[in-house]
């Protein structure tokens, strides 16, 4: 009888065993994809969708991801679309109605037509408190999740500024050029500015005005100055590029030099620097380039460091399977899987990268600015100011096609003197 109730209780506990593995098992790779149904009446997610992603170089990982997620889903299909110049592409199919069902955002999009274009992702688990960028909607609702966190300066290779005995970085503009002159001097291009490509050539008129111009709009909107006017963030920010155009310190065709070129001649240590945003350290580090081997300091005679958000994700308002969107969104984010996949700085908070590159930005000495907090804080009439500002702007066509423009006009002045007009024609009309 003894040895009867014994087997019984091994043939029990053997069967236990079974079922927590089935269960057990099924109910952590609920957990680890993070589910926002993690329970057992949690229907099985069905369907096909689209996501699209700018970075063409990382197939292979973004399908391995997407893979991953596959073997949590097994009835989920997702199809992947790699499109190079994603805002002019994104931009026509928002406007037909027609973008992926996890989609990268428009910049021509702006955050008040956020809900005609996307789905809420406030049920996701992503807020203040645990993401970097997090902005809401006009109506307080989430709709964006940003891919990475950055800055935009100069990437340097240090071993070419140890071989042309520079020994400090470059804190002024005189001290730039005496660098670029040292190594020209020892054959090396000293930066790349990619001239040619026009999503490069913005951010001379978007973005790296305001780091030499901390009240730019407040300047030339509220206080009336003129856009090129001298103290000008823009007018600093494009004396600086036709400079070092002028005295030939980059690219010597200017209009055939392309992007790959670029990368493979900052690989291979011919060009010295380049002026873009952090992530593209990695993009090297990808190439073969070391670790150590590429450093970045501020734009010189930077008044601060302004710490934006990549490309956005979003959710197609027009998804037919808006579950399984969400699902993947979430997924994508929890755990850094699309920041390891095309080897980016983590949007997230509590990343490791992240904390380390804050603390190596406070060693400029620079006031560190968030981009994200500057909008969420903005109050009215500073938003007022800002649309002003912008649709002056683009009424004149202050652009990156503007910029090639000025950079090699042989006399600036004549289009000093007809933008500032048009911008204060302009500029009246908006009062």
């Amino acid at each position: 009888m003894r040895k009867y109730n014994k087997l019984i209780k091994i043939v029990t506990l053997f069967l236990l065993v079974i079922l927590a593995s089935i269960f057990g098992f099924n109910s952590f790779k609920k957990y680890i994809v993070g589910s926002r149904q993690n329970n057992e009446n949690s229907r099985e997610l069905e369907g096909s969708i689209t996501f699209v992603s700018n970075r063409t170089d990382k197939s292979e990982e973004l399908n391995s991801m997407i893979k991953e997620f596959g073997q949590i889903h097994p009835k989920v299909k997702i199809n992947l679309e790699l499109i190079g110049d994603v805002e002019e592409i994104l931009e026509r199919r928002a406007a037909a109605g027609e973008l992926p069902d996890v989609t990268l955002v428009p910049g021509a999009i702006d955050t008040i037509e956020y809900s005609k274009y996307f789905l809420p992702i406030d049920d996701l688990g992503f807020n203040d408190e645990n993401i970097y960028n997090y902005t809401l909607g006009t109506d307080n609702k989430l709709y964006t999740l940003s891919t990475s966190m950055l800055w935009e300066g100069v990437i340097y290779n240090e071993e070419i500024f140890k071989a042309a005995n520079i020994k400090e970085i470059p804190r002024t503009k005189k001290e730039f050029f005496e660098a670029c002159q040292k190594i020209k001097g020892i054959g090396v291009t000293p930066i790349a500015l990619n001239y040619k490509q026009q999503w490069v050539m913005s951010m001379w008129s978007d973005s790296i005005p305001y780091l030499f111009d901390t009240n730019l709009e407040d300047n030339t909107i509220t206080n009336s100055k003129d856009i090129l006017n001298d103290s000008s963030g823009v007018h600093k920010s494009l004396e600086l590029i036709r400079e070092i155009v002028k005295n030939k310190y980059c690219e010597a065709d200017l209009f055939n030099y392309d992007w790959q070129q670029c990368k493979n001649d900052l690989k291979d240590k011919k060009v010295a620097m380049i002026i873009w945003n952090s992530d593209f350290k990695y993009q090297l580090e990808d190439m073969g380039a070391s670790k150590e081997e590429f450093g970045m300091f501020p734009i010189p005679e930077s008044k601060m460091i302004n710490i934006v958000g990549d490309y956005k994700f979003a959710i197609s308002k027009n998804t037919k399977y808006p579950d399984i969107s969400k699902e993947f969104l979430k997924f994508m984010f929890s755990d850094d899987r699309y920041a390891k996949a095309v080897n980016i700085m983590s949007s997230l908070k509590n990343s490791e990268k992240n904390i380390q590159m804050l603390r190596e930005l406070e060693e400029f000495n620079l006031p560190i600015q968030m981009q994200a907090n500057v909008v969420k804080n903005q109050t009215n009439e500073e938003l007022e100011i800002h649309n002003k500002y912008s649709n002056t702007k683009n009424e004149i066509g202050l652009n990156s096609s503007f910029v090639q423009r000025y950079v090699i006009a042989s006399d600036t002045k004549p289009i000093i003197e007809e933008v500032n007009k048009k911008w204060r024609e302009s500029r009246a009309k908006i009062q």
